[in-house]
C-alpha cells in the first residue's frame, strides 16, 4: 500500500512540474524569426537584427512547428508523438494538447486562417482541424505524404506523396480528392506558381539515385512542362521580386535564377540546409548541420551575416 501511495504521489508531482512549464514570453508586437531544432529539441527566437532574446528548451520529440493566424499559438508535432501540443508565445507556457496519434510529419494553417491540416504519414492521411484542435474531416491519399501546399486562385490542396509516384489534388470544399497526376519518386518540396499554371516539384532521389532535377508540372493537366537541372536534391524553392531561388540539400547550395530559368549565382548556406524564408526583405536559410542561419542579400546573393542557433534547426517560424 505504502508503494502505491509513493507511486501516485509521484505521478502527481511530475504532471505538476510538467503542467507548469514556463518560457521567456514573446511580445505580441515582437516581429521574429524562430528555429525549430529538432536534436535538442528546442526553439531559438531571433529578433529584426537577428539577436537572439528567447529560448524555448521543450522535452518533446517534436520534428516541426507551425504559427497559427493569431500569430500567438504555436503548435508543435512529431512523428512519434501521440499528441499536438499547443504553445501561448505571449503567456509562455503550454496551452492545449490536440489528439491525433502517431505519424504527423507536417501542418500548415490554411489561408482562411479557421483550417488547419496536419499530415498523417503513417496512415497515408490528410487530417483537417479548427483552430480548437477538433478534428473536421481526414482524407486518404498516396502513400507516405509529406509536402502540402494550397493554391491562392482555386480552392486545392497539393499533396506531394513522398512514397509515391503521383501528386493528390485535394478539394477544399468537398474534402474529397478531385484528380492525381504522375511525379517522380520520393518527391518533396514544391511551389506554385499560379500565373503560370505549374508546380515546381523537387526531391531526394530514389534508392541509389541522387535527384538532379526539378520537375515543372501543368496545374491544369498534369503533365510534365520541362524540368531544370539543379545539382543535388533540390527540396526548396522561393520566388520574390529579385529572383528564383532554389535550395538543394545535397551541395549545401543556394541557387538564384533568373526568369529564362538561368543561374545567375550560387554560394554554399552551411551544411545539410532544409528550410529556408523571407524575413525583414532578407532570405535566410537554416544549416541543420552546422546549427546556424545564414542571412542573404537577393539582390547580390551576398551572405550578410551568419547566426548560431540551437541544433539541428530543421525548420523556422517567421512573424513580422
Amino acid at each position: 500500500m505504502m508503494r502505491v501511495i509513493i507511486l501516485l504521489f509521484a505521478v502527481v508531482l511530475l504532471y505538476g512540474c510538467n503542467s507548469n512549464e514556463s518560457y521567456t514570453k514573446v511580445n505580441l508586437n515582437q516581429s521574429f524569426l524562430a528555429t525549430v531544432n529538432i536534436k535538442d529539441t528546442s526553439l531559438t527566437f531571433l529578433d529584426e537584427n537577428y539577436q537572439l532574446f528567447a529560448r524555448w528548451d521543450i522535452s518533446k520529440p517534436f520534428t516541426g512547428a507551425l504559427l497559427l493566424a493569431n500569430k500567438d499559438t504555436v503548435l508543435l508535432y512529431g512523428k512519434e508523438m501521440e499528441t499536438i501540443e499547443a504553445y501561448s508565445l505571449s503567456a509562455g507556457k503550454h496551452i492545449d494538447s490536440w489528439k491525433a496519434g502517431k505519424g504527423i510529419v507536417n501542418m500548415l494553417m490554411l489561408q482562411d486562417g479557421e483550417s488547419i491540416v496536419a499530415v498523417n504519414q503513417l496512415n497515408h492521411s490528410i487530417y483537417f482541424f479548427d483552430k480548437e484542435g477538433k478534428q473536421q474531416d481526414r482524407v486518404t491519399v498516396g502513400k507516405s505524404p509529406l509536402t502540402v501546399l494550397q493554391g491562392k486562385q482555386a480552392s486545392n490542396l497539393y499533396v506531394i506523396n513522398f512514397g509515391d509516384t503521383h501528386c493528390s489534388i485535394i478539394n477544399l470544399e468537398t474534402k474529397q480528392v478531385d484528380r492525381e497526376f504522375t511525379i517522380q519518386g520520393s518527391s518533396t518540396g514544391a511551389l506554385l506558381r499560379e500565373e503560370h499554371q505549374e508546380i515546381w516539384i523537387g526531391g531526394h532521389g530514389e534508392g541509389n539515385q541522387v535527384e538532379e532535377n526539378l520537375y515543372m508540372y501543368s496545374t491544369e493537366t498534369g503533365k510534365m512542362k520541362g524540368k531544370l537541372k539543379v545539382p543535388t536534391m533540390p527540396i526548396k524553392f522561393i520566388e520574390n521580386e529579385d529572383g528564383l531561388f532554389i535550395l538543394s540539400h545535397g551541395t549545401s547550395s543556394l541557387y538564384k535564377m533568373n526568369d529564362k530559368y538561368e543561374e545567375i549565382k550560387s554560394l554554399v548556406v552551411g551544411v545539410n540546409p532544409f528550410e529556408m524564408g523571407n524575413f525583414k526583405g532578407d532570405l535566410v536559410v537554416a544549416g541543420y548541420d552546422s546549427d546556424e542561419v545564414y542571412v542573404v542579400n537577393t539582390e547580390t546573393m551576398d551572405v550578410k551575416l551568419t547566426v548560431e542557433v540551437g541544433e539541428g534547426p530543421f525548420q523556422m517560424m517567421i512573424r513580422e
